[in-house]
């Protein structure tokens, strides 16, 4: 596989999980109370626990992205222009 297909790739699943997160966030917006009642009876959580929980796992997943998809990325661009510069 090439640098360009890998970047392609890279930066493709970066932007789905993006959208996935988008759609994350505003499910929570706009539904929050109705998650938090159906996940209250499974867990002994209060409103706040669920509400931080939920932010929290927005962070990491946004620095999964981060780190997995977008710096990778751009050190391939990085890379691709410093080679370009050296021919």
């Amino acid at each position: 596989m090439n640098l360009k297909k890998l970047s392609e790739i890279l930066i493709l699943a970066f932007w789905l999980g993006i959208l996935l997160l988008a759609f994350w966030a505003n499910v929570f917006i706009l539904w929050n109370v109705r998650l938090y009642a159906s996940h209250a009876p499974w867990f002994s959580l209060t409103y706040r626990e669920f509400a931080l929980f939920q932010y929290g796992a927005m962070i990491l997943f946004k620095l999964g992205l981060l780190i997995f998809f977008l710096i990778p990325w751009l050190a391939i661009k990085w890379y691709q222009y410093r080679r370009r510069g050296e021919d």
